[in-house]
């Protein structure tokens, strides 16, 4: 019943709990931690048995809810009745004495340790009771009965149910710990990484004066310090003014006035720094992984009181450069900040993206170009901001699609400015890629001279390439081949898209130079909007378009909607290949999947006729009107040379700006050929009895599908939980590095109030907020603020529901930003966190122009 820190045995997790498991760790590699033992779990599970108090506990919580807290609440006050009330048999009475006797102290801390506790992927901390000062064998059998009732503490057994841990006798259980109580001068906490910033080389302090409960409980303002991890050196310090301790007085703690000469004066020395840095290597040796340790300071020596895993770390890169080889290296979010996804991808859909030697990029050279973390893809950008000039032009560029990630770029770049500029940029240009870029300069120049025609020749460019992968997959046969052949498409389809970037350029400059332009002349650049609305040739927008055409047809038909409606079915053949994450080829599709599809139908069949013919009829009708209008102005205002630049400026946009959505629209169709082969891989696999389910294919990577030797269905359901963790990750960093660092906003990007963002589509509107986390499940009503992450071409379709748009991430050149300049909807983005700060119901004013967001009233809701 009884363990002792100092055990020479290997102790298990159910038999002493998180807390007191990693005592017993800790003393046996050699740290500093004060005496004591542990009151095992078989002593609750006995003392529980012997009260035949098991059944009552269940029927107590049986069909209790996770957020009923009321409910909770008056349950955890029955149950701890029941248990704080009941004998403690001799038997276990006199073991716990015993072994308190031994400690010869005169007070003693009594905590609970769960068995579910300080474990890597959940946090108990403060859900469970501890008691300090403890003296006298009748407080001790108090305190521990009281540290075995806390294991039904309404938030503790809220936390239980929400996280599917169970609540049943002797699967859950509860340790006490019983630990000498040692004088303190100061105390406080110390991590072996830094969990302000994640970054994994350094290690991070509070400390104040007394106990450490005033810093855990935030009584006080504790002082701050970061040391590096590796030499100790003191990074930075803030002493913060400490009026407040607690300190023993009489047998208990007393919450004091801290002396005036000692409120501003540091709580640790550099002594005291060295001895927490020697603590700090010890831990980190002994455990390997990032740990949250509790200290105090006691006549000059620092004891260890308790460890536990750091939780809520942003997963670091899979297969991270080591920063002694390599340098400092800073990853680019290339699904955040290009393409505004915030979902992790599937282990499959991670490959596909690996295999890029069609630009000249070799995955596999070190240190590694293509990056993951936590299923999102990261691009290696440091040697292309090694000069300060190169970087602020990479900077400008990514602010067209991100402005908060252009300024995080230069802030990065300034602040590491030494370490960048210490070696020299290794940018190599492969032999192989100069004769694409002579063939793309020379698309660019045809598209200049003959924009008419570009859109044929984007199209010309994927239906080749479409056609001659079709006709090759009708001949592969084995998993081998078709693996084989999935690479060629890839390596093929990235080839393709770059070029079809090039028959876009004329709209790009064009659109770039009509606004300086328009902004010198007239003093707007907003002249332009109109005529980039309801552009010809972009497949985004028809395809949103094409949707309310249906539901206008079958409502005016009077016709039953359903998934074999023959304009359903229509559909599904032109646009079925996207999907709601559609750059990962492990999701599903529309033609696999439609039900959000059927949804966006149902809501526009809920418009009036004459809102969806209005819709409609913008889409269809000529933008001569805006390009005439705007010419006009400019010829009365600068002549008529102006007014002819201005003129071709417009003719360039509405006949080329819309294939911009080309590249990606083609891609996915080359995916949706990819999926199926892997389909048909995974069909054999599960014949074979390697997966269970087709669709299983997608948590493996090419490798492990090729020549599988042995049943994967271990690694695949290990993978599955893995996304399922990384899903709950919402907010995502524009840039980490190789330290673990995560780069999320501007320090200057913020307002007081946090809705201060950046314009990026012109128009003021006040509504309704709908928080919107995945397209698929969207109920957005008409004339609602669409209030999101980011968004890509899936979402197009809501942009014709939506009043306005509101984002986390996106710049004039994201796709949100373009679609709402081309639907007329206002638009702010680069409010990090908004969809948090924002709830649905909530009723906002945004105004486009200014990036201001108004919130007007809240939501009584949740």
């Amino acid at each position: 019943m009884i363990t002792r820190f100092s055990t020479p045995s290997k102790v298990a997790l159910h038999d002493v709990g998180g807390k007191g498991m990693n005592l017993i760790q800790m003393t046996q590699g050699g740290l500093v931690v004060p005496d004591g033992f542990i009151v095992s779990t078989k002593a609750y599970d006995q003392f529980i048995a012997e009260n035949k108090l098991q059944d009552k506990i269940a029927a107590l919580v049986e069909g209790v809810s996770a957020d009923d807290m009321n409910a909770l609440e008056k349950v955890s006050d029955e149950i701890k009745q029941l248990i704080t009330q009941a004998p403690v048999s001799e038997g276990l009475r006199s073991q716990i004495v015993e072994a308190y006797n031994t400690l010869d102290v005169p007070l003693t801390a009594v905590r609970s340790s769960a068995t579910a506790e300080d474990l890597p992927e959940m946090s108990f901390a403060g859900q469970h009771n501890s008691y300090l000062n403890v003296s006298g064998e009748k407080n001790l059998l108090s305190a521990v009965q009281k540290c075995w009732a806390s294991l039904w503490n309404a938030r503790a057994v809220s936390y239980r149910m929400r996280h599917g841990v169970s609540q049943q006798f002797k699967s859950l259980s509860l340790a006490v710990v019983v630990q000498t109580m040692v004088p303190s001068d100061c105390a406080g906490v110390l991590f072996t990484v830094n969990p302000v910033n994640n970054r994994r080389d350094q290690l991070y302090i509070n400390s104040s004066w007394g106990m450490g409960e005033a810093v855990v409980s935030g009584i006080v303002t504790p002082d701050e310090f970061v040391l590096d991890k590796k030499t100790g050196e003191l990074i930075t310090s803030v002493i913060e003014k400490k009026e407040t301790q607690i300190i023993r007085s009489d047998g208990s703690n007393v919450r004091t006035a801290v002396p005036p000469e000692l409120q501003q004066k540091e709580s640790l020395n550099p002594e005291d720094l060295k001895q927490l840095f020697n603590m700090a290597q010890a831990v980190d040796t002994y455990y390997g992984e990032p740990m949250d340790t509790e200290w105090v300071m006691s006549g000059g020596k620092a004891y260890i009181v308790q460890a536990r895993p750091v939780t809520g770390l942003h997963p670091m890169p899979v297969k991270n450069d080591d920063i002694e080889k390599h340098g400092l290296r800073l990853y680019f979010s290339f699904t955040r900040v290009a393409q505004g996804i915030s979902e992790p991808f599937t282990p499959m859909g991670l490959e596909m993206w690996a295999a890029l030697k069609a630009v000249g990029i070799n995955a596999e050279k070190r240190p590694r170009g293509f990056k993951t973390a936590a299923g999102r893809i990261y691009w290696d950008f440091t040697e292309l901001i090694r000069k300060p000039k190169r970087a602020r032009k990479i900077a400008e560029n990514i602010s067209n699609r991100d402005p908060v990630a252009g300024k995080v770029l230069m802030e990065f770049v300034d602040r590491n400015k030494r370490q960048l500029t210490s070696k020299k940029s290794k940018l190599p240009l492969p032999l192989k890629s100069l004769l694409p870029a002579g063939r793309f300069a020379a698309r660019a120049a045809g598209a200049f001279i003959q924009p008419q025609h570009a859109e044929r020749r984007s199209i010309s460019l994927a239906e080749n390439h479409l056609k001659t992968m079709n006709r090759k997959a009708l001949t592969r046969e084995t998993p081998a081949e078709k693996i084989e052949l999935i690479e060629e498409i890839m390596e093929r389809a990235m080839k393709v898209i770059i070029h079809q970037c090039a028959y876009f350029i004329p709209a790009f400059k064009a659109d770039q130079r009509g606004r300086k332009r328009l902004r010198k002349w007239l003093g707007s650049e907003a002249y332009l909007d109109p005529v980039i609305q309801g552009l010809p040739n972009s497949p985004t927008s028809a395809m949103g378009f094409r949707l309310m055409e249906i539901a206008y047809e079958v409502k005016q038909n009077g016709e039953h909607l359903s998934k074999t409606h023959p304009f359903v079915i229509q559909f599904l053949k032109n646009y079925g290949h996207r999907s709601n994450v559609e750059l990962d080829v492990g999701h599903p599709n529309w033609r696999e999947k439609p039900d959000y599809i059927m949804n966006l139908l149902e809501t526009y069949m809920k418009m009036d006729e004459e809102t969806l013919s209005s819709k409609i009829s913008r889409h269809h009708n000529s933008a001569d009107e805006a390009v005439s209008s705007t010419v006009r102005k400019v010829k009365e205002k600068k002549g008529n040379r102006a007014a002819k630049q201005m003129e071709k400026d417009c003719r360039y946009l509405r006949q080329t700006l819309g294939l911009r959505e080309r590249p990606k629209f083609d891609l996915i169709r080359s995916f949706a050929l990819i999926r199926q082969l892997l389909q048909e891989i995974g069909e054999e696999l599960v014949e074979r009895k390697f997966i269970q389910e087709v669709d299983d294919v997608f948590y493996l990577e090419l490798a492990e599908v090729k020549e599988p030797s042995a049943p994967l269905l271990e690694l695949v359901e290990e993978r599955k939980k893995t996304l399922h963790e990384q899903k709950k990750l919402k907010t995502v960093p524009r840039f980490m590095t190789n330290t673990g660092e995560c780069l999320y906003e501007s320090a200057y990007s913020s307002s007081e109030d946090g809705l201060h963002g950046i314009p990026v589509s012109s128009g003021e509107y006040t509504g309704t907020v709908r928080v919107v986390h995945d397209p698929a499940e969207a109920k957005l009503k008409e004339g609602e603020i669409l209030v999101t992450h980011s968004t890509d071409p899936s979402w197009t379709p809501l942009f014709l529901t939506a009043g306005a748009l509101i984002m986390e991430t996106g710049g004039t050149a994201s796709h949100g930003g373009i679609v709402a300049r081309e639907y007329g909807l206002p638009a702010v983005s680069g409010i990090e966190r908004v969809s948090e700060k924002l709830k649905t119901g909530d009723k906002v004013t945004i105004n486009g122009n200014s990036g201001q967001v108004l919130l007007l009233e809240e939501t009584e809701g949740v």
